[in-house]
């Protein structure tokens, strides 16, 4: 059973999928909105159940779907939704790293590395900036990016050529794996991490 902030995602997205082709085949549907096939055929049953979607038998192609005006009006609702959701994620998520430069202000630091180039990065790079602390690399060891907001990036630690006092986790996706691997190379007294990752972490103490 689908969790109801997913299922309204998925609903969104196959609203927004049909918006642009209607006549697509619903095995590219679910590579678009990123679910099984199957499910793709029980969602749109469900948008045309709920007024959101109508079906027209087309030769050769199957079915073609349009969105009703009720259909609008649901893509824009949880267009709107999500984007409340994601301010909100914003706002709370600077709000938590603002705690953070605070204590790393708190310990005398200077110069910070952030571990990860996910989105969190560019919130961290902003309260570093009010707190007067400099970035001076970021660490990822997945992306192929070379800089993220002028900021040089780093597949390790190692590769830093500036003196650092300790470093900021932005990892939102693993978390838990990064740390693992942070750890050993600068120890648990040189990472600070916000509240919200907290839960989804090791023991900082078990994964040295």
């Amino acid at each position: 059973m689908q969790r109801d902030s997913d299922q309204s995602r998925i609903i969104l997205h196959i609203l927004e999928s049909v918006h642009r082709d209607g006549e697509c085949s619903q095995r590219s549907r679910a590579s678009e909105v990123g679910i099984a096939l199957g499910l793709v055929n029980a969602y749109l049953k469900f948008c045309i159940q709920k007024g959101y979607l109508k079906a027209k038998k087309i030769p050769a192609r199957s079915y073609q779907y349009m969105l009703t005006p009720k259909g609008f009006l649901e893509k824009s609702r949880l267009a709107m939704s999500r984007l409340s959701d994601s301010l909100d994620f914003v706002r709370g998520a600077r709000a938590e790293y603002a705690l953070v430069f605070e204590e790393a202000q708190a310990r005398g630091w200077k110069n910070v590395v952030i571990v990860s180039a996910s989105s969190l990065a560019e919130i961290c790079t902003l309260c570093a900036l009010e707190r007067d602390i400099r970035v001076v690399a970021i660490v990822d060891r997945k992306t192929s990016d070379e800089r993220m907001l002028g900021v040089p990036i780093h597949r390790d630690f190692a590769g830093i050529s500036e003196p650092f006092d300790g470093a900021i986790l932005a990892d939102i996706h693993t978390p838990a794996d990064t740390i693992r691997w942070a750890l050993p190379l600068i120890g648990a007294d040189r990472l600070l991490l916000p509240a919200f990752l907290r839960p989804h972490a090791p023991r900082m103490e078990a994964a040295q």
